[in-house]
């Protein structure tokens, strides 16, 4: 059985290699110090089954507003429901915590996290053009509004 824990600095190590294994933009040592240094501004958690990690996903949070910035499955555990599970999860957390409202972004060519983030209560909120980089020039931020209230 998986567990669902907040991750810290003492992760690092794993959650760069899961990381790494989930986007082919990795994140560096940096960036994920940066976060996991301010977890009152961010907060991470691991999927952990026994000593193997599952999964992870990340929020910033700032005041009573919350941005998911980062979620993964290992892509050999994925299309198991791991990641609605993790987001859940996280969200009843996070508003237990007073957080009443989420806010992402994702690439528009990205529609397995659309139809996730859709199937977990979030809804399409508006567009940034030409936000992420591409081969063939630029393509475009889907941004979806989760409330918790």
């Amino acid at each position: 059985m998986a567990d669902l824990r907040p991750a810290n600095k003492n992760d690092l190590a794993i959650l760069r290699r899961l990381d790494d294994r989930c986007f082919d933009e990795a994140w560096s040592e940096k960036i994920w110090l940066g976060w996991l240094s301010n977890p009152k501004r961010y907060r991470c958690w691991l999927l952990m089954e026994a000593d193997v990690a599952l999964g992870f996903l990340l929020f910033g949070v700032v005041l009573d507003e919350a941005e998911l910035l980062r979620i993964g499955v290992d892509p050999a555990r994925q299309g198991e429901g791991l990641a609605a599970a993790m987001l859940r999860t996280v969200q009843s957390g996070l508003a237990a915590q007073g957080v009443a409202s989420c806010h992402l972004e994702v690439r528009e060519s990205n529609y397995a996290a659309q139809r996730l983030y859709q199937h977990c209560g979030w809804t399409p909120s508006g567009r940034r053009r030409n936000y992420y980089a591409a081969e063939d020039g630029s393509e475009d931020a889907l941004l979806f509004t989760l409330g918790l209230d």
